[in-house]
Order: structure tokens, then sequence, then C-alpha cells
């Protein structure tokens, strides 16, 4: 029987910090000690399915993983969590297209089946933000029925209903599994769904002020070793 899941967001929570990619080779001792102690460790971010579950994979944690912000995930096969996608499709070319080259199209695209993202130039990260939601209203885009949102790496679109809560809601459905074993730890307002199913939120001590009002538990250290010291106290006082 599982002692837990653990929902787990990999940009600015398991890399060095919230301004790169690089993954913090020290997390991989924690992960695979949490699962030996046998919690379930999913994955759960908006990067497309491919590369998640590959990251899974090679981390050692089983490859269990909920990708495009609760859209799809994996457990032993793919699963759509969302449908009615098309408009995600349009509203990432809508961005392209009339952003006077500030908006641009990312490889992990041709991977995604519901959640689209464009990256930015020129602009900060909160700027970006807006120029998105403002052009797609300007293009006629019901943001009543499309979320819009930014992960600090990119900005993704995908509908309304879903998020990382519908992705964590379909996978303890999907297992049958309480939600009073859930555990959640990220780093940014794309996380905050995870609230609405998590029965212990987690923040790392440089998430978005919005995560740290809601979360249960801050961590002292931001990123990765904000992870690592949430692993140590689940380690050593969830035996």
């Amino acid at each position: 029987m599982t002692k837990g899941v653990i929902f787990l967001d990999v940009d600015g929570t398991l890399t060095e910090d919230r301004r790169t990619s690089n993954l913090d080779p020290a997390v991989i001792l924690y992960l695979r000690v949490l699962r030996s102690n046998g919690y379930k460790v999913v994955l759960i971010s908006g990067n497309s399915l491919p590369v998640l579950r590959g990251l899974s994979i090679y981390l050692g944690i089983g490859g269990e993983v909920i990708a495009e912000n609760g859209c799809v995930m994996y457990t032993d096969r793919i699963i759509q969590v969302c449908n009615e996608c098309k408009e995600s499709e349009d509203a990432k070319e809508y961005l392209i297209r009339n952003s006077g080259g500030i908006f641009r199209d990312t490889w992990q695209n041709m991977f995604r089946l519901c959640d689209k993202a464009v990256k930015w130039r020129g602009i900060d990260g909160r700027k970006a933000l807006k120029l998105a939601k403002e052009t797609l209203l300007k293009g006629g885009f019901d943001l009543s029925k499309l979320h819009v949102s930014s992960s600090g790496y990119a900005i993704h679109v995908h509908p309304r209903e879903c998020g990382k809560d519908a992705g964590i809601r379909a996978y303890l459905k999907y297992y049958g599994i309480s939600r009073d074993l859930t555990y959640c730890v990220g780093d940014s307002v794309t996380d905050l769904p995870m609230r609405n199913e998590c029965n212990v939120l987690v923040a790392v001590g440089n998430a978005d002020d919005e995560l740290k009002a809601v979360a249960d538990i801050v961590t002292k250290n931001g990123s990765s070793k904000g992870f690592i010291e949430f692993a140590k106290y689940l380690i050593r006082f969830q035996r």
C-alpha cells in the first residue's frame, strides 16, 4: 500500500533556481529514497508528455507523470484529461502572428495534445503575460473559457476547466487513492490549482507570493534546496 503520493513540479522546483532549466543533481537521491520509502512520486508540469515521462524514467521514479499543466497524464497509457482543446491551438497561433515578433513557437508544441505554449523575448515575464491576455482579448478569444498563465518559462494556454487540479483528480480516481494521502510541491502561480486537490501544499522558499499565501508549508530554502528540505522532513518524520 502506498504511503502517499507526491505531485512534484519541475521547473523552479527541481531545478537549481527559477532562472534556469538546469536540474539539481542532488534531488535524484531524495527522489529515489522517497520512492523506496513507499511514496509514489509523480512529476506534474507544463512540459509536454515525452519530456516529462523521459525525465521521470531516467530519474528512477517510475515514469508516471501529469503533463501539460494537468491536461494529459501517463499511467500505464496516455490519458487525455481535457477535451475541447482546438481553441488552445488557435490562440497559440494568434499570439505568434499578432505580437510583433515578441511571441514565438516552442518545439514542444508538436507533442502537446491540449496545453499550448509560447516563448517571449524582449520583455519580462509579467509584461509578457499581460500582453498575451490583451492580444487574445483583442482577437475575440473568450478568456472565461481559456486559461492563460505564465510558468516563468513560457506562456501557457489551455481550456479553463483544465489545470493541475484536474490532472491530480484524474490520477487519484484512476488508482483509487484518497486525497488525504497527497502532497504537492511547486513554485509558481501555475501550481495554484493544486490547492484544490492536495491535502498538503508545499511552496518552495522563492515561490510566487500567490502560492505562498495558500500553502500549508513554505520551505526556508528555494527551488531544489526547498524540495530537498521537504523531502528530508518526510523521510525523517513520516516513517
